[in-house]
């Protein structure tokens, strides 16, 4: 369906009261220009910027490409590097961060994004090289790069290590402190702190003095002069989608108080006119009531689609970067629909990106035949994180060097014996990092622990893996042979891999396909689990995981009442309406698809813990539940082109007239 004249009025449309200021005075004069969305007068809740997220190390705007005249021509994400999310990262693996690790980390972030799908990236040159410092003027509505009045230079970001140390501040390549400085000035130069805990001295100004020089209401953008990235905009949001999906509503696209009307083509979506005429003749195949049973089927179809491309999308990031994602949750995917005015129903042209490629961080350990990755941001419980796994356990102990086992080609090896009250319970392939203070400095070492071969109670026998430590390292640990080390800090890191994005893919599985207005995400994801360990448990191993299903649904009827193809409907429907539409062999299928995704459970996910994914193949646990996809989206298409559901319907009405009948 063609847009309606008001939607026509509204394209390419900045919302009142907000204003797009380009990102950089370059981008000011040129005649496409990258921008952000800014609101005038600050929202009381929101302020001026609409922050669509903030991750680890980025604050993520929404933005948009304007013509000379100041028409939209595409919204999009600007992201802007940002060290204060860094707050959030667990302590022990902040020290394994610096400013040029973060920057190596952006530039293949970047990288990644732009291999995986060349049309996610908008390529600036900002991915790999620092930008000036910008600040917005929401008066003039221009950017502004702060210049200093005496030299009429810019500030820039300080990368010069030779500078800082002259200044005796940290270097920029080492740590976490970032500072602007004039370049042309070499050590004349005043230095202008950046982040928040940065070290200072008398050489160093606060940013207010250089904001307060400029004149202006200034309000920040990237004031230190942070790398940037700008990817097309996905308006809405998972769970909003799946919500659609199962006949639900939108809230729209909201900063604060304000819903914000962009012009996507989607603002239709946010109400119906009281039966869902209105948004079912634009988005479904099927109409409204008088389609209702087929349209079970079409959001059957529609919502494994959506979970095809979740779960191809974590493969292809996981493939390109050999890493866990970690954190995965449903505001890690947008959805963006294709343009309204064609023929295809709007609903099924949707396209779900990954806009959060994680926050995993590798312990600096080259030489272990594993790769060990921890989820960097420490946050509160959610139940799209496995609670039994990456719970790292700290202590002290008294520690022991009994002999070093080799010190060769830098490399060292070395047995000790590890003594503590604390109550720690590592797994096979878990290390025990160790932390010692020996008279070459501090040396942190990884070991795996051994109970058994230990000779009291309260004591672990440890090697270390292979390590590269300097000469004077080596030497202390030689000379600290036999001596007692007491109160040594220790924490046991789990090997964490693949598999924990497995789980979160299986709970927004769960999300997606077995949540409705009735049944909360906890409730439908303990049952599921109940499911799981059921058909584990009691079942015959060697028949196929559907029958299995099929048999535990067969002896209980409360099964078909909690996970049955009804739940993926807010529309009111009896389960056995619904399994009258929904063949229950392709339900069993379904089903079965979910329960593999959960490591460790039912003998048939590919994954036993949560560190079981082949070194250097960790994307492969996806393939099975790719391929269960691929068959289920085939199989539910058929239903929806062939008369499938006429037949189905006609078996319903004969089924109610068998009960009356018999009653």
């Amino acid at each position: 369906m063609p847009p309606s004249p008001e939607h026509r009025s509204s394209l390419g449309r900045v919302p009142q009261g907000y204003a797009v200021i380009p990102v950089s005075e370059d981008q000011a004069a040129a005649s496409l220009r990258i921008g952000v969305l800014v609101r005038q007068e600050p929202d009381p809740v929101a302020g001026h910027f609409v922050v669509l997220r903030d991750t680890v190390d980025a604050q993520v705007f929404l933005g948009a490409v304007t013509d000379t005249v100041g028409r939209v021509t595409q919204w999009v994400e600007v992201w802007v590097q940002n060290l204060a999310g860094l707050t959030q990262v667990v302590p022990a693996y902040l020290e394994a961060l610096s400013n040029h690790a973060l920057d190596q980390r952006w530039k293949e972030q970047a990288a990644s994004f732009a291999q995986l799908d060349e049309a996610t990236v908008i390529h600036t040159g900002w991915e790999s090289h620092h930008p000036k410092p910008v600040f917005l003027d929401l008066d003039k509505k221009q950017p502004i790069h702060p210049l200093d009045a005496q030299s009429g230079e810019h500030w820039a970001l300080c990368q010069d290590d030779g500078f800082l140390e002259q200044k005796k501040l940290p270097a920029y390549s080492t740590s976490l402190h970032r500072y602007l400085y004039l370049k042309e000035m070499g050590g004349q130069s005043p230095v202008v702190t950046v982040t928040a805990d940065s070290p200072s001295n008398d050489s160093c100004w606060p940013m207010s003095k250089l904001t307060d020089s400029q004149g202006g209401r200034l309000v920040p953008l990237n004031a230190g002069g942070g790398l940037m990235m700008v990817r097309p905009f996905a308006p809405i949001g998972f769970e909003a989608f799946v919500d659609l999906l199962g006949s639900g509503q939108w809230d729209g696209i909201r900063h604060g108080k304000s819903v914000l009307d962009l012009g996507l083509g989607v603002q239709s979506l946010q109400g119906t006119d009281g039966d869902g005429e209105k948004r079912a003749s634009d988005g479904w195949l099927f109409l409204g009531a008088s389609g209702r049973w087929s349209r079970l089927i079409e959001t059957m179809h529609l919502k494994l689609r959506l979970l095809s491309d979740t779960i191809a999308a974590a493969r292809a990031i996981t493939q390109h970067t050999q890493k866990p994602i970690f954190n995965l949750t449903p505001a890690s995917f947008r959805v963006s629909l294709g343009q309204r005015g064609s023929e295809l129903p709007f609903l099924w042209t949707a396209k779900n990106t990954l806009v959060d490629p994680g926050v995993a961080i590798a312990l600096p350990l080259q030489t272990s035949d594993y790769r060990y990755y921890m989820p960097g941001r420490g946050e509160a419980a959610s139940i799209y994180h496995p609670q039994t796994a990456g719970r790292s356990v700290q202590g002290q102990g008294a520690l022991r060097i009994r002999e070093v086992l080799d010190s060769s080609g830098g490399v060292i090896t070395l047995e000790g014996t590890l003594t503590t009250q604390d109550k720690i319970a590592p797994a096979r392939h878990d290390l025990a990092w160790l932390r010692l203070n020996l008279g070459s400095g501090r040396t942190d070492l990884y070991a795996h622990l051994d109970r058994e071969a230990a000779m009291a109670e309260g004591e672990w026998r440890f090697r270390t893996v292979k390590q590269k430590l300097s000469k004077e390292a080596q030497a202390a640990l030689k000379a600290a042979e036999g001596v007692p080390m007491p109160d040594t800090p220790f924490e046991i890191v789990p090997l964490l891999s693949s598999p924990c994005d497995m789980y979160a893919l299986g709970v927004l599985a769960v999300r997606t396909l077995l949540v409705d207005n009735e049944t909360k995400l906890s409730v439908a994801l303990d049952e599921v689990l109940s499911l799981a360990r059921q058909v584990g448990q009691d079942q015959d191993a060697s028949a196929e995981l559907s029958d299995r299903i099929e048999a535990v649904f067969s002896q209980d009827d409360r099964w078909v009442g909690s996970l049955g193809p009804h739940r993926m409907s807010h529309e009111p429907l009896e389960p056995a309406d619904a399994f009258d539409v929904v063949p229950p062999k392709l339900w069993w299928d379904v089903l079965a698809m979910v329960v593999r995704l959960f490591p460790g459970m039912a003998g048939d996910c590919p994954c036993h813990d949560f560190g079981d994914a082949p070194q250097g193949g960790i994307h492969k646990i996806y393939e099975r539940s790719l391929g269960d996809l691929g068959s289920l989206i085939l199989r539910t298409r058929s239903l929806i082109v062939i008369d499938w559901r006429f037949n189905r319907e006609v078996h319903m009405v004969l089924r109610r007239l068998q009960v009356g009948l018999s009653s």
